[in-house]
C-alpha cells in the first residue's frame, strides 16, 4: 500500500513538473511589443531645446533575454545633416523614465566616442529604396561601469523580465555626433539628441506562429513623412 502511495505521489510529481516545465518554455517564446514616440526632450538635455528631430521605433522583448528593435528617424535643421563629421553615433535603451539620463540597459549600434554593442549605426536610407527604417539585435550593457544598468552585473534576461514585468521604466535614446559634442561642451555627458519613452503595446503570438513578425514602425500615410523616412533626414 505504501508503495502505492509513494508511486502515484512520484507520478503526480514528474507530471506537475512537466506542466510547469511546459508554461515555462512557452513564457519564455511570448514576444512582447514596446512602442515608443522619440523627440527632443529639453528638461533632460538642455542642448536640444530648439530640436525639431523626430523618431520612432519598435522594441520586441521576450523573457530569454531576446531583444530587437525596429527604428527610423528623421533629423531635421540644425540637427544635421547626417554624414561622415555628424553620424548617428549610438542607439540605446536606457533606465528610467525619459525626463532622466538614466544608465544603459540594451545597446543596439554605436561609434565614434561610443560602445558598438551589435555594430556600427545605419545613417538614413537611399532615396530610392524601400527600406524606411533599420532592425537591429539589442545586446546587454555589461561593462563595469556606472554608465550600464547596475554596473553591467544584470543578465540580458533579467533586465528583460524588469522591463516585460513593469518594474523598470526604460526608453530608446538616440545619439549623433553633434549632440555629443555639444553636451561635452555644456558639461554633460553623452545623453543624446531624441528620446522616447518604451510603452507596451501588446503581447505577442508565441514563436511558430504566422504572426509572430516584427511589427511595422511606420505607419504614417503623410506624403511629408514617406518622403523624409527615405533619406532619414530633413
Amino acid at each position: 500500500m505504501n508503495l502505492f502511495i509513494k508511486s502515484a505521489a512520484l507520478i503526480a510529481f514528474l507530471a506537475n513538473s512537466g506542466v510547469n516545465a511546459s508554461r515555462s518554455s512557452s513564457s519564455n517564446e511570448v514576444t512582447f511589443y514596446f512602442d515608443s514616440e522619440l523627440a527632443a526632450d529639453p528638461y533632460a538635455v538642455r542642448t536640444s531645446a530648439d530640436s525639431m528631430s523626430t523618431g520612432k521605433g519598435t522594441v520586441t522583448v521576450r523573457r530569454d533575454g531576446t531583444v530587437t528593435m525596429n527604428i527610423m528617424w528623421i533629423i531635421r535643421g540644425d540637427d544635421g545633416p547626417i554624414n561622415k563629421w555628424n553620424p548617428v553615433n549610438g542607439i540605446h535603451v536606457h533606465a528610467g523614465n525619459k525626463h532622466t539620463n538614466g544608465p544603459i540597459v540594451f545597446g543596439f549600434c554605436g561609434q565614434d566616442d561610443l560602445p558598438a554593442f551589435g555594430g556600427t549605426c545605419q545613417q538614413g536610407w537611399p532615396s530610392h529604396s524601400a527600406q524606411t527604417g533599420t532592425q537591429y539585435e539589442g545586446k546587454i550593457c555589461n561593462m563595469n561601469i556606472p554608465d550600464c544598468y547596475n554596473n553591467g552585473q544584470t543578465s540580458a534576461a533579467e533586465a528583460a523580465e524588469l522591463l516585460i514585468d513593469g518594474q523598470v521604466e526604460m526608453y530608446v535614446n538616440i545619439h549623433t555626433k553633434k549632440s555629443f559634442d555639444a553636451n561635452k561642451r555644456d558639461g554633460d555627458g553623452a545623453l543624446g539628441l531624441i528620446r522616447g519613452q518604451l510603452s507596451l503595446e501588446a503581447k505577442a503570438r508565441p514563436t511558430g506562429s504566422n504572426n509572430d513578425e516584427v511589427a511595422p514602425v511606420v505607419s504614417s500615410t503623410s506624403r511629408e513623412m514617406e518622403s523624409a523616412l527615405r533619406g532619414g533626414q530633413m
